[in-house]
């Protein structure tokens, strides 16, 4: 039985989602209080990961227009 992974997001995976650069997407993250938090970090820690549910709530309050689905299909 295979089990079903969340899908997750980097911050380049977000830019690319939301056509935004990677340090928009940083500067959100700095001055959101309502930026999601990330669920786990890989890469010895520095690289965030963010669960798409957490990242659809914050798209939807804040009213950001996805410009990419295809990056959350290159994972599977």
């Amino acid at each position: 039985m295979k089990k079903e992974l969340p899908k997750l997001y980097s911050k380049a995976d977000l830019a690319r989602r939301l056509g935004a650069t990677r340090q928009v997407v940083n500067n959100w993250e700095k001055r959101h209080n309502d930026f999601p938090d990330p669920v786990m970090h890989v890469h010895d820690g520095s690289l965030p990961l963010y669960l798409h549910e957490d990242i659809v709530k914050y798209e939807e309050k804040r009213e950001l227009e996805i410009h990419e689905e295809e990056c959350s299909n290159n994972a599977k």
